[in-house]
């Protein structure tokens, strides 16, 4: 498969409602992370991004009158993207306070993009000013992480390590960790490349195989309340490869994670990989039921 994980084109908008502007956050050692907080109430819902991708895309929309809508493939990259008060964040934020976080080098534009780091880097790093984000923005845990494509990855090592932390997961088109063992040698290989090269240079890269395998010498996940959610549509045959996962094999390996948790693998009808722009009420909707099941 061809895991499409950045959304492109999106420009800076204007704050949400919430608790204050977006903005920076000093997670010390001379390093800020981009952190935008909406709504209010407990618990906090905190958002990890897919590589590459970065908060503001959870404020953005497929515009209902896109032609997308009539193909039967993941298109995302034809789609006319636009910021919406029924976008995901925003649409959670009515039921709770949600935050969102840049990962360094993913945000293309904007004055309070986060600290850049060396690139690729380690799944270690992720999890690491994911906790210091949340320290240093005074978030009180435990929090509902969710979670969308490798930023899956992340949130399985943060709750096998940080268990303390996490109140209820939500996985959304997850990198999950069983991928490497439903696919082919040359399959993991292309896949570990693509995260290894990123979008090209100065922009987030990532260590696949390593973080693999991190992940799976971690401690037990943690049973809390906890959802998988896997999109329906693929991208176009012209758009694949033989290296790429199939959806077959990567709905396998989501339903693989979905046993380790505790719980099933959902499929959403009418969403893409990108679930936040092609289904955003319906993926609100089942954050919003974990955060119940929370309280």
């Amino acid at each position: 498969m061809a895991v499409l994980v950045v959304v492109a084109g999106c420009a800076r908008s204007a704050a949400g409602p919430g608790t204050g502007a977006p903005g920076a956050v000093d997670i010390g050692a001379g390093r800020t992370l981009f952190l935008d907080c909406q709504g209010s109430g407990s618990p906090t819902v905190f958002v990890i991004p897919g590589l590459g991708s970065y908060a503001e895309v959870w404020n953005y929309v497929i515009a209902p009158d896109d032609p997308i809508w009539s193909s039967p493939y993941d298109v995302i990259d034809q789609a006319n993207l636009v910021p919406s008060p029924e976008a995901a964040q925003p649409t959670i934020a009515r039921t709770t306070r949600v935050c969102a976080y840049d990962r360094p080098d993913t945000r293309p534009d904007g004055e309070q993009r986060s600290s850049p780091v060396a690139q690729p880097h380690h799944i270690e790093q992720d999890v690491d000013d994911v906790v210091a984000v949340i320290a240093a923005a005074g978030l009180t845990g435990p929090l509902v992480f969710v979670a969308h494509s490798y930023g899956g990855l992340v949130l399985d090592l943060l709750a096998r390590r940080h268990p303390e932390l996490v109140a209820g997961l939500v996985f959304v088109e997850p990198t999950s960790e069983f991928l490497p063992s439903v696919g082919s040698p040359a399959q993991n290989a292309a896949f570990f490349a693509s995260g290894r090269d990123g979008k090209g240079p100065g922009a987030e890269g990532v260590w696949f195989g390593d973080a693999f395998a991190t992940v799976t010498s971690a401690p037990p996940l943690p049973r809390v309340p906890a959802l998988v959610l896997s999109g329906d549509r693929f991208p176009p045959p012209d758009q694949l490869t033989p290296d790429n996962y199939t959806q077959a094999q990567i709905h396998h390996a989501n339903d693989l994670l979905a046993a380790a948790l505790g719980t099933t693998n959902t499929v959403v009808p009418g969403s893409g990989h990108n679930m936040m722009l092609y289904q955003p009420k319906v993926l609100a909707d089942n954050v919003s039921g974990v955060v119940e099941q929370v309280r």
